[in-house]
C-alpha cells in the first residue's frame, strides 16, 4: 500500500478526496498520470485515520458507573 496526494489540492474538499492509501500498481499508474504524488502515511494518518477514529468515539455513550451498594465487611 501506498499513500499518495493530488498534486492540486482544493482546501474546500475533505480531505479523504486529495490522500488515498492505495494499492502500488495502482499508485504507480497514479504517480504517471501526472495529477498525483507520494505522500509520507504519516500524513494520511493525522487526516483521515485519526479525524475517523476521533468522531467514532464522540458518536459512543458513555456508560455511568454504578456504584457498589453491597455490605461493607467488618
Amino acid at each position: 500500500m501506498k499513500t499518495i496526494m493530488k498534486i492540486e489540492v482544493d482546501e474546500d474538499f475533505p480531505a479523504s478526496s486529495y490522500i488515498r492509501r492505495v494499492k502500488d500498481d495502482e499508485a504507480v499508474s497514479y504517480i504517471n498520470e501526472g495529477e498525483w504524488k507520494y505522500a509520507p502515511k504519516a500524513l494520511w494518518k493525522e487526516k483521515i485515520r485519526d479525524i475517523n477514529k476521533d468522531t467514532k468515539k464522540e458518536e459512543t455513550t458513555s456508560k455511568s458507573k454504578k456504584k457498589n451498594k453491597g455490605k461493607k465487611k467488618i
